[in-house]
């Protein structure tokens, strides 16, 4: 049996994790999540998503440390956490008909062992060109605006937005990578 450890506070992470593994630890990393200057989305989604699990891993040698984290793009910029739900309709107003990527890296480490391994996982948005009517009861059905971008595709009320989502990975949207994760543990289990 391996020591796992998920480095993530992340609640939806550890559901997608607890339905593959059930014994594993919860650990937030505490890392700075700001782009560096001149960053690309998919840059920053690997290097905070292997930042996150070297960070636990200094703690817990001998555990295989999952790190993970969401990174969306819009029209090559990097989209971050709106926050506010004015900022979340700015950034819905600007994806009718058009498309959102995001790009979920997965880093997994095991310091004892001089394991390093690093994936990406990118799903492609396809909006609709959705009514004012749809976005708002969207949006008004959130509970918070700390979704990257303000998706949370979840939601029942998401799925009018949307006319197609590409995805190799189901669960890479909500920001861990699994299928590449299972994939990478499955010879050391």
């Amino acid at each position: 049996m391996i020591k796992l450890i998920l480095a993530s506070s992340s609640i939806y992470r550890r559901e997608i994790l607890s339905k593959h593994y059930s014994d594993f630890e919860c650990i937030s990393p505490d890392v700075d999540e700001t782009p560096l200057d001149n960053e690309n989305p998919i840059s920053l989604a690997k290097r905070l998503s292997n930042s996150k699990a070297k960070r636990v891993s200094k703690d817990f040698p001998d555990h295989f440390v999952i790190g993970s984290d969401q990174v969306a793009s819009f029209e090559g910029s990097i989209l971050g956490k709106p926050g506010s739900y004015k900022k979340a309709l700015d950034n819905f107003k600007l994806f009718r008909g058009k498309s959102v990527f995001f790009h979920a890296g997965g880093s997994i480490t095991n310091e004892s062992l001089g394991i390093e391994k690093e994936g990406l996982e990118t799903t492609e948005i396809k909006f609709k060109d959705y009514s004012d009517e749809d976005m708002t009861n969207y949006l008004d059905s959130l509970d918070t605006f700390n979704t990257t971008a303000g998706v949370k595709s979840e939601s029942m009320l998401f799925l009018p937005l949307v006319d197609e989502i590409i995805a190799d990975d189901e669960y890479a949207i909500m920001g861990l990578p699994i299928n590449w994760i299972l994939d990478q543990l499955s010879e050391f289990s």
